[in-house]
């Protein structure tokens, strides 16, 4: 066995299709002519009959940008000289003889451009060796959705044709079971049928996640504007809550812990490659790029994460210490340790590290109560036009429920969310700002202009509507004029920011001379998330601050008024 310092050709990288031009000429070849000798391939998203969609859950808005994404990774290829692994990662494609014989059609292009390696998910289609037949020299893989975890499954995929296996996340924390498919794989090779044996390394994903299987058939089955499983509602049952509430979520992630020690040792034991995470997000493949770039510099530490659980590791019985020890073989039987919650406990007392930040509580369980459509906000009657919906006012509603808020509405119109986060609160101090400059605004759907026919002047209708609708518990200063040029006063610092403003190069600039003045600590709703361009900017205003929490809700359909209207964004920031 070779030296695990020696070996090459050790990861398996994905390239992410959301990857601008210039990244890829000016940092991902470069870097990828580095570390070549490190990867043994690049998987790419693949679209094409009858394949798509698959479990990452991106959608190609045409055929020419799926096109695109093949053409990108070809080249890519071709600049390196690094295999590519087209990724067919969707077991709910009926496996059917005529699916069958679609792919082997469509896949033709990809293999006559030099595609010699491809992800097969169903072990039916490779049983019957047509795909072989059609494609001699193409290495195949299973897809990591079968959740191969045991031993006679790894040698009746070997036996079938796969020569690749994706191994179930979960083996890392099983040794016993992981020498066993070893000794399989050992079996295989007797018999002629060689295969390698590759782990996800760090998906970040919960270990024995329940929901998991879920999650992925949600995305491999969205079409068009459907949001991906994260941005949806329905996960708010999922790790996007775990992760919030149980601050020892990243020891029981399913990600290889970070020692390079113990990476080694997986090599040792008989994993041949370590699939890397990034497909799909773009922060995920740049860690994936620094494990390399750390595994090339000989580096202890493969991610500069656990250092809080650092200070006495150098200690033979310090917690975290044991704890590499009992994960090779806990099998995320968490019910039955709790062990991790022990060493977060042993980290907590020796750094005084504060408690979960309230305000995520709270945006967290504001955001399932608007979902059931409660709050103190009643919308029976409630006759102010604007554009949003009532999920919206519920959300806003629920974050101004605790005595005293002081609440920003950037983009106040007419007052449609002001004065439905103030109904039946409590002393809540709000800032309602527009400058009024796009005069009557109505909503892009054509079908509900309507109701804004005899609309003539926005100021005047925000008026009227404080005069029906003002809680007079609380107050509002409303200011008619650009939001760069308000001045908060600073005795009522914002605790909750609702921007539904100018979108367009203002948005940074706007969001900043609010954040200027906010509290220590402050939760931040940007409505329009579905917007092309929305996203983008307040990503690029938050790059900068500490985001303890963030969410982000999209909804199917532009400008729902039974859902989050055009979806919004949520996120815990600390000054």
């Amino acid at each position: 066995m070779r030296p695990t310092t020696l070996r090459t050709g050790v990861f398996s990288l994905p390239i992410n299709p959301k990857l601008s031009p210039e990244f890829i000429d000016s940092d991902f070849i470069p870097f990828l002519k580095r570390h070549s000798n490190l990867l043994y391939d690049l998987y790419f998203t693949t679209r094409m009959p009858p394949f798509m969609q698959d479990a990452m859950g991106d959608v190609f808005r045409s055929v020419n940008d799926a096109q695109g994404a093949a053409k990108n990774a070809l080249y890519i290829s071709q600049e390196t000289g690094i295999p590519l692994s087209a990724t067919f990662n969707n077991i709910w494609v009926r496996p059917d003889q005529k699916n069958l014989e679609t792919f082997i059609t469509n896949f033709k292009f990809l293999y006559n451009n030099g595609v010699r390696c491809a992800t097969i998910p169903h072990t039916s289609w490779v049983s019957t060796g047509q795909i072989q037949r059609e494609y001699p020299e193409l290495e195949i893989k299973n897809t990591i959705l079968r959740e191969v975890s045991k031993p006679n499954e790894v040698v009746s995929l070997a036996s079938v044709g796969f020569h690749y296996i994706n191994l179930d996340r979960d083996v890392m924390r099983d040794r016993p079971l992981l020498d066993r498919i070893v000794e399989a794989k050992k079996y295989c090779h007797s018999k002629g049928n060689d295969i390698m044996l590759s782990l996800l390394a760090n998906e970040h994903c919960w270990g024995g996640c329940p929901i998991m299987p879920e999650h992925y058939q949600y995305n491999a089955t969205r079409e068009g504007s459907d949001p991906q499983y994260f941005n949806s509602t329905i996960s708010r049952v999922s790790c996007s809550k775990w992760d919030a509430y149980d601050p020892a979520s990243e020891l029981k992630a399913a990600n290889i812990p970070p020692w390079r020690e113990d990476w080694e040792e997986f090599l040792d034991a008989g994993i041949d490659v370590f699939k890397l995470h990034g497909r799909e997000d773009a922060m995920r493949l740049k860690e994936s790029m620094d494990i390399i770039e750390r595994w090339a510099n000989h580096d202890k530490m493969m991610q500069p994460t656990f250092n809080e659980y650092m200070d006495d590791v150098d200690m033979p019985e310090a917690p975290i210490n044991i704890w590499r020890e009992k994960i090779k073989s806990c099998r995320f039987d968490c019910w039955d340790c709790n062990y991790c919650e022990s060493v977060l406990e042993s980290r907590l007392k020796k750094q005084k590290r504060k408690e979960m930040n309230p305000l995520v509580d709270l945006a967290i369980r504001s955001i399932d109560a608007a979902i059931d459509n409660k709050s103190n906000f009643d919308p029976k009657g409630y006759d102010v036009l604007g554009l949003s919906s009532n999920k919206v006012r519920h959300l806003l509603n629920n974050l101004c429920q605790e005595r005293g808020t002081v609440y920003v509405d950037a983009g106040s119109y007419m007052g449609s969310t002001v004065f439905a986060a103030l109904y039946r609160n409590s002393a809540v101090k709000a800032y309602a700002i527009d400058d009024f400059q796009d005069e009557v605004v109505k909503p892009k759907r054509k079908d509900l202009h309507k109701p804004y026919a005899d609309i003539t002047n926005p100021v005047d209708e925000f008026i009227k509507n404080a005069e029906k609708w003002m809680n007079t518990d609380c107050s509002i200063g409303f200011a008619v004029k650009p939001i760069q040029a308000v001045e908060f006063n600073p005795q009522y610092p914002p605790r909750v920011i609702f921007y539904d403003a100018a979108n367009d190069h203002n948005m940074v600039p706007n969001l900043e001379h609010i954040h200027k003045y906010a509290d220590k600590d402050y939760i931040l709703v940007v409505d329009d998330a579905n917007f092309e361009g929305v996203m983008d900017k307040t990503k690029e205003f938050t790059k900068n601050k500490n985001v303890i929490w963030d969410r982000t809700i999209l909804t199917e359909t532009s400008e729902d008024a039974n859902d989050f209207w055009n979806g919004v964004y949520l996120a815990v920031i600390e000054k």
